[in-house]
């Protein structure tokens, strides 16, 4: 039996899953016709493969949403609104901070603040130098990934140069 958080989506569909997938869609065109001003293939060959997985499974989710529904889904009113808010705040101010300091000084501040807003079990024993250091070593890897290996050009920072 279904408690009163987990119940049924409204007719089995996940209308607002579909809907946002569709805008998705929308939005890898958009992105895609950006794309077609660029002169080599090294400039777009990156972000239409992003495209092109991004649309690809926005039309996953639609065709699973009409041909089997949305199934269960859990209906939250207890969630923790200031880590929600926080989260987005952290994205934002990684996201404006990276043409003055860099990617990869936000990108590890960004991972750190997000790591801890996302905690909930108490920073005990190992896990309080652990996590950060795995967490950094995820960020210097994905800056090594893309700066050296796929030389995509990252913001250096104008504090920086």
């Amino acid at each position: 039996m279904a408690s009163d958080t987990t119940r049924p989506r409204e007719g089995g569909r996940d209308i607002a899953g579909t809907i946002a997938a569709a805008l998705f869609i929308l939005l890898g065109a958009a992105a895609w016709w950006d794309t077609t001003d660029m002169a080599d293939s090294d400039s777009y060959v990156f972000p239409r493969t992003v495209i092109v997985l991004m649309v690809g499974f926005s039309l996953l989710l639609i065709l699973r949403n009409l041909l089997r529904g949305g199934g269960r889904h859990h209906l939250s009113t207890e969630g923790s609104w200031p880590r929600r808010i926080g989260l987005v705040a952290v994205m934002l101010g990684g996201a404006l901070s990276m043409p003055l300091i860099g990617f990869l000084p936000a990108g590890i501040v960004v991972f750190l603040a997000i790591m801890l807003l996302a905690m909930y079990d108490p920073w005990q024993g190992a896990r309080r130098f652990v996590f950060p250091l795995v967490g950094i070593a995820i960020v210097v890897a994905f800056f090594v990934l893309f700066a050296e290996v796929l030389r995509v050009p990252l913001p250096v920072g104008s504090l920086f140069e």
